[in-house]
């Protein structure tokens, strides 16, 4: 990719994408443009992907100095950038696997509920959605993919109160479905997708669309007019 915010390898029939902008992967507007243009160029056919991040974070969230700015047209064209980019992440016709590999907060963390199986690292890390206790109110789409991904008991403390887990609480919180130990991070992530990508398409790709169209359908029909109601 242009920036080398992004790089993407093949192990077999395994695409592995690795998110490092050097810092903490902000999802800027370039992260998002280049995520789009990189699940865009996927083989669509391809056994599984795993999405990874770079030692000690996979997301931060969204570009705190693009908000710092006030500019709503920038931040604006940030958001929605991001979240149509997630929600094709979402859509993608092969399983997605995401390898946290430390902090994952805010739309970091929403990134992440849009990948079909999600493992992270151990460690002193925090994963959740931090926006209310930053006094920021929740979109429809975070909400949204909260109700989506999230077990009932921990939608109100991790939407509306802001709580924050470390990698093991966050299992049964809903942000992750398996937590490891770091060293063992990327070789759980992979046996999961060689394992994921047995399952065959179209059963698979049909069957992945009838469950989150809706929610993805949903969550773009809202986005402009919720975004420029802020």
């Amino acid at each position: 990719m242009a920036d080398n915010l992004i790089t993407v390898r093949r192990e077999d029939n395994i695409a592995v994408v690795t998110l490092d902008d050097g810092k903490v992967n902000v999802l800027s507007p370039a992260m998002a443009t280049e995520l789009q243009a990189c699940f865009d160029k996927l083989d669509p056919e391809v056994g599984a992907v795993v999405v990874t991040g770079r030692p000690g974070v996979f997301s931060a969230g969204f570009d705190l100095k693009t908000i710092a700015t006030g500019d709503r047209k920038l931040i604006t064209q940030m958001v929605t950038s991001t979240v149509r980019m997630a929600m094709d992440v979402m859509q993608f016709p092969r399983p997605v696997v995401g390898a946290a590999t430390g902090h994952c907060v805010a739309m970091g963390a929403l990134f992440l509920m849009t990948m079909d199986y999600r493992l992270g690292a151990r460690g002193p890390f925090k994963i959740g959605m931090n926006e209310v206790r930053d006094g920021l109110a929740l979109p429809i789409f975070a909400v949204e993919l909260a109700r989506y991904r999230l077990p009932t008991a921990s939608l109100i403390p991790s939407a509306l109160h802001a709580t924050l887990y470390d990698p093991d609480s966050a299992v049964p919180a809903g942000f992750l479905d398996e937590a490891v130990d770091a060293e063992r991070l990327m070789d759980a992530a992979m046996e999961r997708a060689k394992t994921l990508s047995a399952l065959s398409n179209p059963p698979y790709q049909i069957s992945k669309t009838n469950l989150v169209a809706p929610v993805c359908n949903h969550i773009l029909k809202t986005l402009d007019e919720d975004m420029a109601s802020r």
